[in-house]
């Protein structure tokens, strides 16, 4: 996560370099990011047919040598052709991790085992947009990818490691494919109903929380007149309110379990939403934009609250191709988001961006309430 998000405040500075524009050294993240969405699809099915860890450890290590080729790219086209292949080797790691603790840890724990995961994931997204600033600032944007290298070649060899030691304890994994049959794991997954059904609610879950909040500053700087580095800042809460969720979810999900989960998230879903659109309309001042970060902040526990939740799912659509189905998860969220923000950017000038707050608000309340019925109804 630190190497997805080093590069958003990296910009000037690299349009600066390399004599660009802010918006063709955009690139580099759109680079990354395309690379990351469409290999998720091959890494799944390798993953599940070659072993997860073992994918996991090489891949943290080709990263390392991308990362190394960001730090020393003579220019704009190369620093892009490294990003994506360094995003290509990233692809693999999240995905396969989430997989392998599906195959490690029984269901009845995993869902607050993946919350743990998700604080490495969360901390990573802010120290990833912290890191970008700060080398920019001061060592220089390359030094920034250097670190990077170094975390990704020690995680590489401890997940090699930990491979080796567990083969040694356990005897070889099983795999459950073989490389030269890809598409089985999809073709059992688009065969089941109910994972269709889990994938259908992650694409619109990505679509309404992740297009919603890519427009909350611009709405935000425009509606209520917030300077664009505290409407940031709202969002950022969003991360807040995300890691207090996964460092108590232990707690929540023996307390409620899934189906209650889920409905909780409903309310902090469309209580969040619906405080942060009347929070726009008060008085600006610092007891607004604190309100307006609180409200964030319950979003984001109700978001990750729904996601665990949802992710929990993923791990369990197919036992036998659980690398496959994770990165069809992945690969939803990654779809919707980007179908969201293109409706949304659509309909905002025509229907204002805070009707589109309430409007997601409110239909992210009936998805967490419909996947709360559908949980009760099927039990454990």
């Amino acid at each position: 996560m630190v190497s997805i998000r080093m590069t958003d405040p990296m910009l000037p500075a690299l349009a600066s370099e390399f004599d660009a524009t802010v918006a063709a050294a955009a690139a580099v993240i759109t680079a990354f990011t395309l690379a990351y969405g469409v290999m998720t699809l091959l890494w799944g099915p390798l993953g599940d047919a070659l072993g997860k860890l073992r994918l996991v450890g090489w891949a943290a290590l080709a990263a390392m040598l991308g990362s190394l080729a960001c730090a020393i790219a003579p220019s704009l086209p190369m620093l892009v052709l490294a990003r994506l292949v360094t995003g290509m080797c990233c692809a693999a790691i999240i995905p396969l991790t989430i997989a392998f603790v599906g195959d490690t840890v029984a269901y009845e724990q995993r869902q607050a085992a993946l919350a743990r995961l998700a604080t490495g994931t969360l901390t990573g997204m802010i120290a990833g947009q912290v890191l970008g600033g700060v080398a920019t600032d001061t060592v220089g944007w390359r030094t920034g990818f250097v670190a990077v290298a170094v975390v990704f070649a020690g995680a590489g060899v401890s997940v090699l490691r930990l491979r080796a030691q567990l083969e040694r304890a356990r005897g070889p994994a099983q795999a459950h494919g073989d490389p030269g049959s890809l598409l089985a794991g999809y073709r059992t997954i688009a065969r089941s109903r109910w994972a269709r059904l889990v994938l259908a609610a992650s694409l619109l879950e990505g679509a309404l929380v992740f297009a919603a909040l890519a427009f909350v500053p611009t709405w935000l700087h425009e509606s209520a007149g917030l300077a664009l580095s505290a409407a940031g800042g709202v969002v950022a809460a969003v991360g807040v309110g995300g890691l207090l969720y996964v460092l108590t979810a232990k707690r929540w999900i023996a307390r409620l379990g899934p189906a209650g989960l889920a409905r909780l998230a409903a309310l902090l879903l469309a209580g969040g939403f619906g405080a942060l659109v009347a929070a726009a309309g008060l008085t600006p001042g610092l007891s607004t934009w604190a309100l307006m970060a609180a409200a964030s902040a319950t979003v984001g526990a109700g978001f990750y609250m729904l996601h665990n939740t949802l992710q929990t799912l993923a791990t369990q659509l197919a036992p036998q191709a659980r690398a496959t189905s994770v990165g069809l998860f992945a690969i939803s969220i990654f779809l919707g988001q980007s179908i969201g923000v293109g409706v949304m950017a659509w309909l905002g000038p025509m229907v204002g961006y805070g009707a589109l707050m309430l409007g997601s608000g409110l239909l992210l309340g009936l998805l967490g309430i419909a996947v709360g019925r559908v949980l009760a109804q099927r039990g454990p």
